[in-house]
């Protein structure tokens, strides 16, 4: 339908209803996640950083058609069911699928891979819904992502200090909370500190060197989860890195890799 920033909006089932509309938007999610690695590959060529994107998928009724006034009309679509879609997509990371659980009944959960399940509390509802994590779908698409791998993040010689901010949840506000990056490898890390934020949450972290001057305070990430057996330990994933903290991440990656 439109490009609204950094972000691609898609209608499947309108202007032309079909049946399979929900699998069918399922299956383009899965193909386009799958083509980000030839997109990489030509990214790398031309000396450019790898892009990723994160997709989220809500089915529903919504107001379709041209909308505005005779100055200025667009053929565009509007209702709560295009907000949720936002607010669901908001919740991924980079090579994610979440689809509702509307979307998951239009498709029939015996057709798709479901990697995880999730309670969330979007902005704008009454009450907390599930969200699902789609690895593929079976039947006339047959399409699938690599299977996940649970990786164990390797330690760090040298650990290194944050500060970071919840931006949502329970535990939000505008309090800086110190903590401490233990294990990390490419854009997943490990981060000790006095409260695990919940799941999916969104953070804005301080980092500074080993000497304690400070090098971003712009690097975001998302809360994977808690690390089992390690309590105060989460996992996140960097969901926007600096140039000016890229070098230094890299570095402190390349030094635990080496003997």
């Amino acid at each position: 339908d439109e490009f609204i920033g950094d972000a691609i909006f898609v209608i499947f089932g309108a202007p032309v209803l079909r049946e399979n509309d929900a699998k069918r938007a399922v299956a383009c999610a899965v193909e386009m996640q799958l083509a980000m690695e030839e997109v990489n590959r030509r990214c790398r060529e031309r000396g450019y950083p790898e892009v990723q994107q994160g997709i989220g998928i809500n089915s529903g009724q919504i107001v379709v058609g041209n909308i505005g006034s005779k100055k200025r009309m667009k053929y565009g679509v509007v209702g709560r069911n295009v907000n949720l879609t936002s607010r669901i997509e908001s919740y991924t990371v980079g090579g994610q699928i979440f689809i509702s659980e509307n979307t998951l009944d239009e498709c029939g959960r015996h057709l798709l891979r479901i990697d995880d399940e999730m309670e969330v509390m979007p902005k704008g509802v009454k009450k907390p819904i599930t969200i699902y994590e789609v690895g593929g779908i079976r039947g006339e698409f047959d399409l699938f992502l690599p299977e996940k791998v649970e990786m164990d993040l390797p330690e760090l010689p040298r650990p290194f200090p944050v500060l970071f901010t919840i931006l949502e949840g329970k535990h939000a506000g505008n309090e800086a909370r110190s903590g401490t990056v233990v294990r990390m490898l490419d854009t997943a890390a490990e981060i000790s500190a006095d409260v695990t934020p919940d799941k999916l949450t969104n953070l804005k972290i301080s980092v500074s060197d080993m000497e304690g001057n400070e090098i971003t305070t712009d690097l975001y990430a998302k809360v994977i989860g808690a690390v089992s057996g390690h309590p105060g330990t989460f996992k996140v994933q960097f969901t926007s890195i600096p140039l000016e903290v890229d070098g230094f991440l890299k570095t402190v990656a390349a030094q635990e890799r080496t003997p």
